[in-house]
């Protein structure tokens, strides 16, 4: 039985505009945002198929659930190109086996969470470089994040977002360190602070209401406040098909689809967007989805066939 592993997309672009915001005494300080606006133009699941470690993307998916099953352990790594993920049931809060309870990718995510100690413990077994980011949501203050630098846009896309600057790359422990800098800064936040429901309805708002140039000489004006300089490249991530969606519909349980034929036609805010055959669309958290073992058909669609 199959297992959703990742939502993959590819993107487009749309445009590019530039804000700046000048402050001091003689507007000596100047910040620079270069705002790219990237919108889905491509979009599936990573399937595995136990008993294979291996997942593989199905593009543009339609699924019939049939019923839900367990969660399997979260850990995966990528050998020679391939995405490989355990096989295991999950057994701990954030969803690893007990082999991979402390592994490296289970600390990662603890220190990216705050944990300082899981940080310590992880930061010299990691070679990658890892990414500060800077994320409008629409309120008062910026939420500062950590991701491995590749993840970049995918972690923006499963945020509620205006748009998302790059501060600074580095190894884990520099990140970490600039992170809980920034992030105690009285224009900045760690975590959000607010719902998630209002989150998504002052990021829709602001996208709705205002030019790409506006949002950037936003963005621009909050970099200033959290006392920053320089120039700043971000970016925005829409979903395929607008915004009302996701701020007009209620989030359902995975449960309450059991039976029915889905298509997954959209997804932003980490929401997916799924589609009966009658053109009802329907909102769920894609954790609802991810790491279960669905006793179901995942599949191309004929649209997708036909390319």
């Amino acid at each position: 039985m199959p297992v959703a592993r990742a939502v993959v997309f590819e993107l487009e672009g749309v445009g590019e505009f530039e804000g700046s915001s000048s402050g001091g005494l003689f507007g000596e300080n100047r910040v620079v945002v270069r705002l790219s606006i990237q919108r889905l133009s491509k979009l599936g699941l990573l399937v595995q198929q136990p008993p294979s470690r291996l997942a593989t993307a199905v593009w543009e998916p339609a699924v019939r659930l049939e019923r839900l099953g367990g969660r399997l352990c979260r850990f995966h790594e990528d050998v020679e190109g391939e995405p490989l993920y355990c096989v295991k049931p999950a057994v701990t809060r954030d969803g690893y086996c007990r082999e991979h309870a402390e592994s490296w990718k289970a600390l990662y995510e603890r220190c990216a969470q705050g944990d300082d100690e899981a940080c310590s413990r992880v930061a010299g077994s990691l070679a990658e470089r890892f990414a500060v980011y800077a994320l409008d949501y629409g309120g008062s203050k910026l939420k500062i994040g950590l991701t491995q630098s590749w993840r970049i846009a995918w972690r923006i896309a499963e945020q509620p977002h205006v748009a998302a600057a790059l501060l600074a790359t580095g190894s884990l422990e520099e990140m970490r360190c600039l992170e809980r800098e920034l992030g105690r800064r009285p224009a900045a936040t760690e975590g959000a602070g607010i719902r998630l429901v209002e989150r998504v309805e002052r990021a829709v708002k602001a996208l709705s209401a205002s030019r790409f140039e506006v949002l950037a000489r936003r963005l621009a004006s909050l970099l200033l406040e959290l006392g920053l300089e320089g120039e700043f490249q971000a970016v925005t991530i829409l979903p395929r098909f607008g915004l009302e969606v996701f701020a007009g519909t209620e989030a359902r349980s995975i449960e309450d689809l059991v039976g029915a034929e889905l298509r997954l036609i959209d997804y932003w805010a980490g929401e997916l967007v799924l589609e009966d055959q009658r053109g009802e669309r329907y909102l769920i958290d894609k954790l609802e989805l991810l790491h279960r073992v669905l006793d179901a058909e995942v599949r191309l669609t004929t649209r997708e066939r036909g390319r």
